[in-house]
């Protein structure tokens, strides 16, 4: 029988676990910066991955089980090698809690060699060089988190060649020259220049505004100029809803269709906008060349930050072990169990919580736990069971297809970036404007052709500046009537109460509009080579201006009951500005509530 190699390591870091984790956790990193080659996903079956590393002159291939993990305290994985000089390796990282608030990280792997070649391999690779290299960069990603600085800093190095370097400086000083943010194109250098390949694989501009203490909104309208310029790329992954990971990516919004299949989950499931569907960007080649091929970890916790814990408990045993939740809802699944248990974390839940994994299935109210629980996994059943948390919210780092589409300055710059002919993607929420002009068709004739045109188009450039102001898009314009869309609610309200004061201070005659607003689902589509929105809730969109007098918003309860829409109508709205009333809409049956702002 092949001998066993055991190794445990101990390491005293400053930062507490919480700190740590996204980087200890992240061993597609860890892996880069340990010096291992390259691997290669060859497949998955029953979630177990057949892997190997992208190296000539030897086959390494394994099969590697899910990673266990529980945030923030430990992580684990096993590899059965089917060809190469080992034959097993399971590694185990647990990061424990000092009182001094520090972290006694405890780095443990158990190898079972093939042959001579592996047994020497393990002994030096491992038991000779593995530990002081471990040492230094878990020291290095301790320094990174005691200082909170940006992950990118785990490779600091020069990647911009100086052509590079000259390409960036050219186009960025035309976009400055442009009025784009400096800051932004400050810091976008640095990073391209400084952070490693990992890094800039899949840049999000949100998290990067985050990082930079920037708005997200000037940071993603910059990288879309920067990428009109050819000095970024913008591609479309698209998200599984399950294990939330990257099921494809595509780089027009084109190749898009409304359904999709992820290999690691083994379902097919539908597109949606505001769900599953992120842009990102990556170094156009010619600023920095990037293989975003590059993986040296194909599963880890890192990949699936939202699940809270993954652990797979044997038939009638049970698992006990501490974690760290945020406030919010989750959700707790077996795999040989129907259906989920909801969990609430708040301040004040359970400490101490029981989860039986047994005939029964879950229960259908919500568990409260509190947001340090000590909680036990208990399989009853005569089957292996993995247990997942799950966290319901998703990441708001994402900058999705409905964010990006929604930004006039998207549909400027890309207006060749429309779906395949016939295709539906569907998105759960968004805010639709529709405007109309009172009295038009007198002020021609009161006034002239030509000179009422003219106020006319004066108002649609007043619109336009309003509905981008607000981070919106005009989708088209009908006459006098405009159709825009905006990501929240309130924006269309700050927008509507923008036209109004700025047509009323252009002179004489005013112009008055007449406005109506609605927040639901819709799908968008490709219509005359551009994107546009149906569904019920733009037709009820489009009716609401027909109740306005003119100067008046109206408005559904999906937007009065939004809270920012609350607070703004509290802080904003004179007292008797604001007015409830029920009617009919034509083509739909029952009585609708609405709401009528003066504005």
């Amino acid at each position: 029988m092949a001998k066993e190699y055991h190794y445990l390591w101990e390491y005293d870091l400053k930062a507490p676990p919480e700190a740590l984790w996204t980087l200890v956790s992240d061993t597609n990193r860890f892996n880069r910066d340990s010096g291992l080659p390259p691997m290669q996903l060859l497949g998955i079956k029953n979630k177990v991955r057949r892997v190997k590393f992208k190296i000539p002159f030897m086959r390494v291939e394994w099969d590697e089980e899910p990673f266990e993990w529980t945030y923030p305290y430990r992580f684990g994985i096993l590899r059965r090698y089917v060809a190469g000089p080992i034959l097993e390796m399971r590694g185990d990282v647990r990061l424990e809690r000092l009182p001094n608030g520090g972290t006694r990280l405890k780095y443990e792997t158990w190898s079972t060699p093939r042959n001579f070649i592996g047994d020497v391999a393990i002994q030096l690779g491992i038991g000779m060089f593995a530990k002081e290299k471990t040492k230094n960069i878990f020291n290095l990603y301790d320094r990174i988190a005691s200082q909170g600085d940006a992950v990118y800093a785990v490779a600091r190095g020069r990647h911009l060649t100086s052509t590079g370097h000259t390409r960036f400086k050219t186009i960025s000083d035309a976009l400055k020259q442009d009025g784009r943010s400096e800051a932004v194109l400050d810091n976008l250098y640095t990073y391209l220049h400084e952070a490693d390949d990992l890094s800039v694989q899949r840049m999000r501009p949100y998290a990067l505004a985050d990082g930079w203490d920037l708005s997200r909104r000037q940071v993603l309208e910059t990288f879309l100029h920067a990428t009109r310029a050819g000095m970024l790329d913008m591609y479309w992954d698209l998200l599984c809803p399950e294990c939330r990971g990257v099921a494809e990516d595509f780089s027009k919004l084109g190749e898009l269709t409304k359904s999709a299949h992820c290999d690691t989950c083994q379902i097919e499931f539908d597109v949606n906008f505001d769900k599953n569907v992120e842009v990102i960007f990556r170094p156009n080649p010619s600023i920095r060349s990037v293989d975003n091929t590059l993986e040296f970890c194909v599963g880890n916790p890192q990949r699936q930050p939202h699940i809270i814990f993954s652990m797979i408990v044997p038939p009638r045993e049970q698992i006990p072990f501490g974690t760290m939740l945020n406030q919010g809802r989750y959700r707790l699944k077996s795999s040989n169990i129907k259906g989920f248990q909801l969990v609430e974390a708040k301040e004040d839940g359970k400490e101490k919580i029981d989860f039986h994994a047994d005939s029964f299935g879950w229960k259908n109210d919500i568990l409260d736990v509190s947001l340090t629980p000590y909680i036990r996994l208990i399989n009853e059943t005569d089957s292996t069971q993995t247990f997942q948390l799950e966290r319901l919210s998703w990441s708001d780092q994402a900058a999705t297809a409905a964010d990006v589409t929604t930004l006039q300055t998207f549909r400027d710059l890309f207006s060749s970036e429309v779906l395949r002919p016939g295709e539906e993607i569907s998105i759960s929420s968004t805010t639709l404007m529709f405007t109309d002009l009172r009295n038009s068709t007198r002020m021609y004739q009161e006034i002239g052709d030509a000179p009422a045109f003219g106020r006319v188009r004066e108002h649609f450039e007043i619109l336009e500046v309003a509905v981008a102001t607000e981070g919106g898009a005009v989708i088209k314009t009908m006459g006098d009537a405009v159709m825009a869309v905006f990501r929240k609610p309130v924006s269309a309200l700050r927008a509507f109460w923008s036209v109004q004061k700025e047509l009323i201070r252009r002179g004489e005659p005013p112009l008055t509009i007449k406005v109506g607003i609605h927040y639901g689902a819709c799908i968008v589509v490709n219509l005359n080579d551009r994107l546009d929105y149906f569904g019920s809730t733009v037709n009820i969109a489009a009716r609401l201006p027909n109740f306005s007098n003119g100067g008046e918003a109206i408005f559904t309860e999906a937007i009065r009951n939004d809270p920012e829409v609350i607070e703004y109508l509290e802080k904003n709205a004179a007292p008797n500005s604001l007015s409830r009333f029920q009617t009919e809409l034509r083509g739909f049956n029952n009585q609708i509530e609405l709401w009528r702002l003066k504005g």
